[in-house]
């Protein structure tokens, strides 16, 4: 199973700010990855259901090569070559 099937099969929703300049993903566990992307800012990073522990957001991140956030869709290429593109609303 590729990265990127394996967030599609444990993604509970996705959030998109109003100017889709940030997108948070809840996965099942509870953990969040986060991303930002502004002119001048373009950060991921992974907040677990445990303040100490990252959950399995922090293996995603882990695995992220880059990523694209925009008015259309959130994409995300990782280290294996497979590449998740879900459009946000």
């Amino acid at each position: 199973m590729t990265t990127a099937e394996r967030l599609h099969q444990i993604l509970a929703y996705a959030e998109v700010n109003a100017d889709h300049t940030e997108a948070v993903l809840h996965l099942e566990d509870g953990s969040r990855l986060c991303f930002c992307h502004r002119v001048d800012e373009r950060f991921a990073n992974a907040l677990g259901p445990e303040a100490a522990e990252p959950g399995v957001a922090g293996e995603i991140l882990s695995s992220i090569q880059k990523f694209r956030l925009n008015r259309k869709h959130l994409e995300i290429f990782f280290q294996d070559a497979s590449r998740w593109d879900e459009p946000l609303r």
